[in-house]
């Protein structure tokens, strides 16, 4: 029995002692996760090697700060990378709805989003120190530049552009947050529309999190709906600079994809061909 099951089994206890139904549903090399059939309903456990070790000490952090929207762990044990959470239900990419209502559905979930981001601000730095990836505006310029170093020499040549926004954004705000950097249908529950998955999580802006989320099935319909619903988490931005922050925001959005991708490739011996050039892809598109 692998060793994070066993700490599991011993947290849980009773019914869901050593009989329990385990079954191992993700094996990847940024994290393996089991369900655990116990008496009251299934559980997850997550075991995250240590590239990705900071969601666990993230997770258990958000509880602990009361933050709306965060999926409070059942236990957790920092030091080994393991976490044990409830049950979310089902995702919503799970659970279809006709294009309107789905439209109005993400629109919900992106309001609640940006109450856990508003609510993690005052933590920046606390994060930080956590271990969550500090990516915030100031930081993206030398980020970018041994991005592109290492996966895509020809996007030095936006080096100094990619300065200018990283400057032009921070002066904009809003301050720097929790970021999900990979907010899809598929990493939110159905049920209260709570993201889960903060294995690419970072402390930046907290606009570039819409460069996937304003990009999901969900909005067919109703896209500009859904980003004046989320924009309305920051009432002091004026209009413009709002406009002008999502798309700065989006667009530097791509320097942090191809960081959590850099880190997930790190952990992957062998990759499929499809992923080994995503780094590098993501960073050529601010050539566009």
């Amino acid at each position: 029995m692998d060793a994070p099951v066993r700490w599991a089994l011993s947290v849980l206890g009773g019914p869901a002692g050593p009989s329990a139904e385990v079954e191992l549903v993700k094996d990847r090399p940024w994290s393996r996760v089991w369900r655990i059939a116990t008496a009251s309903g299934p559980v997850w456990l997550k075991a995250c090697p240590p590239l990705t070790r900071h969601e666990v000490l993230l997770l258990d952090a958000l509880a602990g700060w009361e933050v709306p929207h965060a999926l409070v762990p059942l236990a957790v044990e920092p030091d080994e990378g393991w976490i044990l959470l409830p049950d979310g239900g089902p995702t919503v990419r799970e659970v279809p709805l006709p294009p309107a209502a789905a439209a109005r559905r993400w629109a919900e979930v992106l309001v609640g989003y940006a109450r856990t981001q508003r609510a993690t601000e005052a933590h920046a730095d606390d994060l930080v120190a956590l271990g969550v990836p500090d990516l915030r505006p100031a930081t993206l310029p030398a980020v970018f530049a041994g991005l592109a170093d290492r996966w895509a020499p020809e996007a030095l040549a936006v080096l100094s552009r990619v300065s200018e926004e990283a400057a032009e954004l921070t002066e904009l705000g809003p301050s720097p947050t929790l970021q999900h950097d990979d907010l899809h249908d598929g990493n939110v529950f159905q049920r209260g529309g709570r993201p889960f998955d903060w294995g690419d999580a970072c402390v930046g802006h907290p606009f570039a999190s819409l460069l996937v989320a304003l990009d999901v099935p969900e909005l067919r319909e109703g896209r500009a709906a859904a980003r004046e619903a989320y924009l309305s988490a920051w009432p002091e931005l004026a209009d413009a600079d709002a406009a002008r922050a999502v798309e700065l925001g989006v667009r530097l959005g791509r320097v942090t994809r191809a960081h959590s991708w850099e880190r997930a490739l790190e952990a992957w011996p062998d990759p499929p061909e499809d992923y080994r050039g995503a780094p590098g892809w993501w960073l050529r598109t601010l050539l566009d």
